[in-house]
């Protein structure tokens, strides 16, 4: 396969926002309080996999109104790097985003609410819904609401059901895209020039993420390493390792030449 063969299915795993695509662009890039990422540049990148012009205008617009990212200027370029608030984001996703593990187990407890609305109406972070009144906790329950009954629990194997309630089909299945799509990435020779690495890069991470992000560690905990997700874990660890991240000068001067 060649490059572009690669790249398109990476890209074609999932649809590509451009406002998340730029997220992941400046935390991989650019996460650091002084680093900025010149407007060229970005501009260049988010072509290269489609992204249009005016979607990205669109995209910074709402970014900088949302409070993740802040521009200035140099001369006539653009900056762009990510706020305060954008970079807190992003340290707390890193460990979900780049490690190259599996979350542990940890503590789990069995969590039976009095009716189901009762279940709903619980804001519990790592709450896996697996019924109507049950759900599965991962983490201590002492913080749990006393409205409930929790019971601490051991993972064992998950039955289909249970499965299919901690990682919904459709998403195992974009998984199991990215993971083959990341395999081709990882046969491919390395790209010799900076901007083509880098892209084969983000759009790869941006992929991951979204995936990843959608679901907390729990459930990933519990469906151990035999899933399309510790697969795609593994193989984004190593392409990273392989395409390894530019130095913003470099990447400027390979666009601008």
């Amino acid at each position: 396969m060649t490059y572009e063969d690669v790249l398109a299915g990476v890209l074609e795993v999932g649809p590509l926002k451009t406002w998340s695509v730029i997220v992941t662009i400046l935390g991989d890039l650019a996460a650091d309080e002084a680093a900025r990422l010149p407007g060229p540049v970005l501009t260049q990148v988010m072509a290269a996999m489609g992204l249009k012009a005016e979607a990205l205008r669109v995209a910074i617009h709402r970014l900088r109104r949302d409070g993740w990212i802040t521009s200035e200027r140099d001369g006539r370029t653009s900056l762009y790097g990510l706020t305060s608030h954008g970079r807190r984001l992003t340290r707390e996703a890193a460990g979900r985003v780049y490690g190259t593990r599996s979350p542990d187990p940890g503590d789990w407890a069995i969590v039976i609410a009095q009716s189901v609305e009762a279940l709903q109406g619980l804001d519990v972070p790592g709450l896996i819904p697996v019924g109507p009144r049950a759900a599965l906790f991962h983490g201590r329950i002492d913080g749990l609401p006393e409205t409930v009954l929790a019971w601490r629990a051991e993972p064992g194997a998950l039955p289909d059901w249970a499965r299919e309630a901690v990682m919904p089909e459709e998403l195992g299945q974009s998984y199991a895209a990215l993971a083959a799509r990341l395999e081709q990435a990882l046969a491919l020779p390395v790209p010799e020039d900076v901007l083509s690495r880098t892209v084969l890069r983000l759009a790869a991470l941006h992929q991951w993420r979204r995936l990843v992000l959608r679901h907390g560690e729990g459930e990933e905990a519990l469906m151990g390493p035999d899933w399309a997700g510790a697969q795609a874990r593994a193989r984004i660890a190593a392409l990273l390792a392989r395409l390894e991240r530019p130095g913003v000068d470099a990447l400027q001067a390979a666009i601008t030449g």
